[in-house]
């Protein structure tokens, strides 16, 4: 039996990236996804989920309005009856140091990182307190947790996340919900394939650098800790934010 056998996990951003790896990574454990997105899901990943766990399906939703949020957190309750699992993927990346950052681009940042979580989380776990069952993950950053030059806004975004998390966790613990997040370093994804321009080369080089295991990391590498939180195997685990990181935060590794 899987991890997941008979779960219905919401994911959010699980169109691309991390919130797809862990979409596939969830339905090889046998959960059923309700994947909520700007966009529907598509080719060979989705097809491969739907195959797979035929009762999965898609849900139009903008995670910065709460009534689309809730009409899509509704329309997942009426089909599935409950929500085992949420993982709040939907984000976006910026850059710029204080000076730089206009009201729009904060807000932007704001809106979907943060805000588009809490709205999310929100919802869900109304049904969660219903059920006095449930697991929620947060996706974060290392941002969140590490200062890093030029990305003021993203990093404040997540720092707000890491502590949502926390804040949460002390909510619900004794209603049978664990809320955790995990704090991805910089991982291979369209939110990084700007850093694949020429331009910005020797920016993905030092950024590579900084991991003390000199990559980037992979979606399904931050799909097996988001796993582990959602399964009962975390089942004494709530408020941690989980560093999956390639030892970004561990420290520096001087070269003698």
């Amino acid at each position: 039996m899987g991890r997941l056998e008979n779960k219905i996990a919401v994911i959010t951003g699980a169109a691309s990236g991390i919130g797809s790896a862990t979409a596939q990574r969830f339905v090889e454990e046998g959960a059923t996804i309700a994947a909520l997105d700007l966009v529907t899901p598509e080719g060979e990943a989705w097809d491969s989920i739907c195959a797979t766990a035929p009762e999965s399906d898609s849900f139009i939703v903008d995670v910065t309005k709460e009534p689309s949020i809730e009409e899509a957190v509704r329309a997942v309750i009426t089909k599935y009856g409950r929500i085992d699992v949420l993982v709040n993927g939907a984000g976006v990346s910026s850059g710029g140091a204080t000076e730089d950052i206009t009201e729009e681009e904060w807000d932007r940042v704001m809106d979907i990182n943060l805000k588009g979580s809490f709205f999310v989380a929100k919802h869900v776990v109304r049904q969660m307190i219903k059920q006095s069952s449930g697991s929620i993950v947060h996706i974060a950053s290392i941002e969140g947790l590490d200062g890093l030059s030029g990305q003021l806004a993203y990093g404040t975004s997540k720092g707000a996340v890491v502590q949502m998390t926390r804040n949460m966790a002390a909510d619900y613990a004794t209603m049978g919900i664990r809320v955790n997040c995990v704090c991805p370093g910089a991982i291979e994804t369209p939110m990084t394939a700007i850093l694949n321009d020429e331009s910005l080369k020797e920016i993905k080089t030092q950024m590579e650098n900084a991991h003390l295991m000199e990559r980037f990391g992979l979606p399904h590498e931050v799909a097996n800790g988001i796993l582990y939180l959602a399964s009962d195997e975390a089942s004494f685990v709530t408020g941690h934010p989980l560093v999956i990181d390639g030892g970004w935060v561990a420290g520096t590794r001087l070269k003698y």
